[in-house]
């Protein structure tokens, strides 16, 4: 994808005319908070500074698929495709997704971060991420309720390194504050939302079942995510608070139930499920 940003020339702070033109620019964000194109500004402020590629601003739920309020834009029609396919499933195999939904954390976060030890082996990334998004990641977490986490994500085709982790730590108090504030000007129910979850999408208070073909149980389901996520067993264990054994026979049954063997094949079960 096409990067809106520039490489990085200089850090706030770094000489008197310097640091006034930043806090302008992020002025200037504050008075364009009810703007339609606010996020667009944000991540041309920020690219003023750092290079990325890609981007996308975001409401991780709960209880429904994530909300894009916004995303970077390719004239092909690339990322349109893009992001319709996260929206029907693969946000349930996102790290940053997993992370936000199990602790929601405010701050400034990288894939290294949230990722399990096996992310980069997964058919999720090697099929999607590696392909369509980048080589590494950073999001803005600014958690907004009990069931809400607004999220702005940046993507590089190379990894951050100090320099730019450092000026986005810098950036980072403003650029929540921003965000948050940002939230009285969006509205739920809007357009950026998929008709409906993918089946694999936890539903409290629902039948417990995945496809009445295999009736894989709340627990199966969640062992599947977080296989298909890149989590070792032992990951698996202490993020459910369930042993080892327990996390093995579950994988085995889960198998057994949907005529599988391997992880390849359960995420092409996955695939074929999303709505």
């Amino acid at each position: 994808m096409t990067s809106e940003s520039q490489p990085a020339t200089s850090a706030p702070g770094r000489t008197s005319l310097e640091s006034l033109a930043w806090h302008r620019a992020f002025g200037g964000l504050a008075a364009s908070l009810d703007a339609p194109d606010f996020w667009l500004a944000a991540v041309r402020t920020i690219g003023a500074h750092l290079a990325f590629d890609t981007w996308v601003a975001l409401i991780f739920h709960h209880h429904r698929p994530p909300r894009i309020l916004a995303e970077s834009d390719e004239d092909d029609g690339a990322d349109e495709a893009l992001f319709q396919d996260y929206q029907r499933g693969l946000y349930l195999l996102d790290p940053f997704y997993i992370d936000a939904k199990g602790r929601a954390r405010e701050g400034l976060y990288t894939l290294a971060d949230v990722a399990p030890q096996r992310f980069r082996h997964t058919e999720y990334y090697q099929r999607y991420f590696q392909r369509n998004i980048v080589a590494d990641e950073v999001q803005f977490n600014c958690p907004l309720d009990a069931e809400r986490t607004l999220c702005l994500s940046l993507g590089s085709t190379r990894a951050f390194d100090h320099a730019a982790l450092g000026l986005l730590s810098l950036i980072q108090p403003w650029m929540l504050a921003l965000m948050r504030q940002r939230m009285h000007f969006e509205f739920e129910g809007e357009d950026g939302t998929p008709p409906g979850p993918h089946p694999w999408h936890p539903r409290p208070g629902a039948p417990r079942e995945l496809d009445s073909r295999y009736a894989l149980t709340e627990r199966e389901r969640e062992v599947s995510q977080l296989m298909l996520g890149g989590s070792s067993t032992k990951e698996i264990a202490r993020r459910l608070a369930i042993s080892v054994e327990t996390v093995r026979a579950h994988k085995k049954h889960l198998y057994a139930k949907l005529g599988i063997n391997s992880q390849s094949e359960l995420f092409s079960l996955f695939w074929q499920a999303r709505p």
